[in-house]
């Protein structure tokens, strides 16, 4: 296969891969409340939802990597997690409900760090721009949102779920879609294990995916209560939907750039760019009420997520060994989308509560220590400049 056909099958299966995340994260609450669910019950389904990755995400990657199947544990973990999605729509009651969407969001877990693991090699290999890929991504999420939010003018709020499972088995035919490895990148199954925990929980390593986890986690504020919060600033739903699209686009304009970009300016370099970006955004977001301001600052989305999330992509590719990057990821997911999203995600709403949308500066303390942390993991440690430049 070429590199141009490998692309283009990869980009399509990213065009759907991530319709249903983009259905869940604005509807599956409002779907929820339809049922007749607490407010404390949506909360606890929707952070644990994502707490759930701790232990989906690193399983999962394990299996790849010992097996050396990737795509096939991509797509069984798709195919399981529609097939739980269905039965959520199909049910009644708290724990019910509860049961079933927490099993989804454990089987969905590694479908897309998995995916982008080998994206990220692929590309590495072939000579491609992983950004330009993994834009659309970020287009089927926007997505996602926008076309459940257009159905469910016309529908009723309880029929969400069933938009959700629809939009879960698009996901299932993306994983179908995905390119066979390249030649270089196929590993036999039961890959070397050497080493494997040595380099994850007792090397640098352990720190970075803690930076890097409290740099993507800083938007818990922002992806629980940020609707929330410009409403009661007097936004109608239009210009929140404005809000959430503009820091899309944002991120699909960095994505489309960023081969130059990172032989710009260095994946290190970015990380820390994209770190401080964050805490710029959430200042901003504690002490502007104004629509024109807010929605400019919106835009260093394209930092705080999109340029972090690119190098933190490109350096484990360069810090850990081919054989263990699916564990890798899987661990980089379950702590950045795991246990720090689910744990700022939760605790947002009692600070948002208590301080309104000054909330933002608990979030900027969040990128403030991240930046400490990267200052210190790639400005004083030698041997992790070293590793990360390899």
């Amino acid at each position: 296969m070429t590199a141009r056909a490998f692309s283009l099958r990869f980009s399509a299966a990213y065009a759907f891969m991530m319709l249903g995340s983009g259905v869940q994260l604005p509807f599956l609450p409002l779907w929820l409340s339809a049922k007749g669910i607490s407010v404390g019950g949506i909360a606890f389904i929707v952070a644990g939802m994502m707490a759930v990755r701790v232990f989906g995400a690193p399983l999962f990657a394990w299996a790849a990597d010992h097996f050396g199947h990737r795509r096939t544990v991509i797509r069984c973990c798709a195919i399981a997690a529609f097939l739980a999605y269905a039965a959520m729509a199909m049910l009644d009651g708290f724990w019910p409900i509860a049961f079933a969407a927490l099993l989804a969001g454990f089987l969905f877990s590694p479908v897309f760090p998995l995916s982008e693991g080998f994206s990220v090699d692929a590309s590495a290999a072939l000579g491609l721009d992983y950004g330009r890929m993994r834009l659309w991504a970020s287009l089927s999420f926007l997505s996602g949102s926008i076309i459940s939010g257009a159905l469910l003018k016309v529908l009723d709020p309880l029929d969400a779920a069933w938009i959700l499972a629809a939009a879960q088995g698009l996901s299932v035919i993306s994983t179908f879609l995905l390119p066979p490895e390249p030649d270089s990148l196929r590993r036999k199954s039961g890959a070397p294990q050497g080493g494997v925990l040595r380099l994850l929980f007792y090397s640098s390593f352990a720190l970075f995916i803690l930076v890097a986890g409290l740099a993507q986690a800083s938007h818990g504020m922002n992806y629980a209560m940020g609707s929330l919060h410009w409403m009661s600033l007097g936004f109608d739903t239009l210009m929140i939907s404005v809000l959430w699209t503009a820091a899309v686009l944002s991120e699909v304009t960095l994505l489309a750039f960023s081969n130059a970009v990172m032989k710009r300016f260095g994946a290190v370099n970015l990380f820390m760019i994209g770190i401080f970006g964050g805490f710029i955004r959430w200042i901003a977001m504690a002490f502007f009420t104004s629509f024109p301001v807010l929605l400019a600052f919106q835009t260093l989305h394209a930092a705080s997520f999109a340029l972090t999330h690119l190098a933190t992509m490109h350096l484990i590719r360069r810090m850990v060994p081919a054989h263990a990057r699916n564990r890798a990821q899987g661990l980089y997911a379950a702590m950045s989308g795991g246990v720090l999203l689910a744990s700022t995600s939760w605790f947002s709403g009692h600070l948002f509560e208590a301080m309104q949308g000054k909330a933002y500066l608990a979030m900027a303390a969040l990128s403030a220590l991240s930046l400490a942390g990267a200052l210190m993991l790639f400005r004083v440690s030698p041997t992790t400049r070293q590793l990360a430049g390899a």
